[in-house]
């Protein structure tokens, strides 16, 4: 037997929640306007930028310094884009040999030369350097008054450094970034933005511009690659399988994974900011 049940208008009136008008805003047109926008692309940056920039600080036969070149692969895009002749320098074993092996099969041997080698005691002449590259490095760098009296060594005077790097933002947490300080690279300190352009100021060096970056490139990445959505699946693998990993590989190697698993999320959410800077050595007076 079915049962009906009546309400009164009173009653039903009385029974509406005392958070009606918020509930109403939040399922009404206004709420869904805003999610409608931000479905749609800004059209963000993306790290090609870096490169774009760098072609209008050299000219065709510059001698470019990669500082901290890594794998090889920025060096190279500069050398083939720009028809210039490349240096890299590079203190781990490892990187080291892949550069060599990648400016092997790129056919540019007789144009770029891997050095294994810091900042700071590189074999390469004074004044001899047309412009330095240095790309997501400087968080790293132990010692960044040496490593900047070395760039500033080889740079030809009035000569440019574009260096990118990664600084800490006000919207970072105090427990955030000693989350952070897992990361088995990274140099807290050099993450301070005002530090760091004193240590450029102290070594000689001018700011000539900077250009902060903020979620545009975590937001091209994210539109073409889904990177951050890649990150966020793996740190909740990592924490289910944290005693696994943790027995497998140690517990230092745990909190770099996850501190290098956040930095990507961070910059994506503005807690985290990367900066280009153009610096120059200044001229001798």
């Amino acid at each position: 037997m079915a049962v009906s049940v009546t309400t009164s208008g009173d009653d039903a009136a009385g029974a509406q929640p005392t958070n009606l008008r918020q509930l109403a805003t939040v399922y009404g047109p206004s709420t869904w306007d805003v999610y409608d926008k931000l479905d749609r692309s800004l059209d963000p940056a993306g790290p090609d930028e870096l490169i774009d920039l760098a072609g209008t600080l050299v000219d065709p036969g510059s001698i470019v310094l990669d500082a901290g070149c890594r794998d090889g692969a920025h060096l190279i895009e500069l050398v083939r884009r720009y028809s210039v002749r490349g240096i890299g320098v590079e203190p781990v074993p490892l990187q080291v040999r892949r550069a060599r092996a990648a400016v092997d099969a790129a056919g540019l041997a007789d144009r770029i030369t891997i050095h294994q080698a810091g900042m700071q005691s590189m074999p390469i002449g004074t004044d001899s350097i047309d412009m330095v590259w240095c790309r997501d490095v400087f968080e790293q760098v132990d010692d960044p008054a040496a490593a900047l009296a070395g760039l500033v060594r080889v740079l030809k005077s009035g000569g440019p450094l574009l260096l990118y790097t990664t600084v800490v933002t006000d919207r970072l947490r105090d427990d955030e970034r000693a989350l952070l300080d897992g990361h088995m690279g990274n140099i807290d300190r050099n993450l301070d933005r005002s530090w760091l352009e004193e240590q450029f100021v102290a070594a000689g060096l001018s700011i000539e511009s900077v250009r902060s970056i903020g979620t545009e490139w975590r937001e091209y990445s994210e539109e073409r690659h889904q990177t951050v959505s890649t990150a966020l699946l793996r740190l909740a693998r990592l924490r289910r399988r944290s005693s696994e990993i943790v027995n497998d590989h140690g517990a230092d190697i745990y909190r770099h994974i996850e501190a290098n698993l956040h930095w990507e999320l961070f910059q994506f959410l503005g807690k985290l900011d990367p900066l280009i800077y153009i610096l120059r050595h200044a001229p001798s007076t």
